[in-house]
């Protein structure tokens, strides 16, 4: 099995069922989102976003030292995640009042679980195309 179908299978997989661990299973996940994303970014927050800028540029070093077919596709959608790595790093304080807006308000559960839904059928779109495609 090559790296991008690994890739797009894990990434795709965590994604397609962001809905379910986030809203089937019980617990309140407003309250976890608020508890995560405090007013002080928190210290894990930093090694994540780096360690997934290091995968993003790995990912592009696999995709220009290697032949694979149509990997370019499994690349651009993972490179996606960078943007939130970058959100983490320089400007945390958006994401979290982005956060913040989506639950404080009186039906903001409803955003957060648009979202999820959303973020469950991409997932779904990527692990079909990395099973059709590699």
């Amino acid at each position: 099995m090559n790296y991008f179908k690994i890739l797009g299978l894990l990434f795709g997989f965590a994604a397609m069922l962001k809905p379910v661990y986030m809203h089937l299973l019980p617990w309140d996940e407003i309250k976890a989102l608020t508890g995560t994303y405090t007013k002080k970014r928190p210290k894990w927050i930093i090694p994540v976003a780096i360690v997934g800028i290091l995968l993003v540029t790995f990912t592009w070093y696999k995709e220009l030292a290697t032949d694979v077919p149509y990997s370019i596709i499994i690349t651009l959608i993972f490179s996606l995640t960078i943007i939130k790595a970058f959100l983490f790093l320089f400007d945390y304080e958006k994401f979290r009042r982005w956060i913040s807006g989506m639950v404080s308000e009186k039906n903001g559960w409803k955003k957060v679980v648009l979202v999820n839904i959303l973020t469950g059928i991409f997932g779904l779109i990527v692990v079909v195309t990395s099973l059709l495609i590699y």
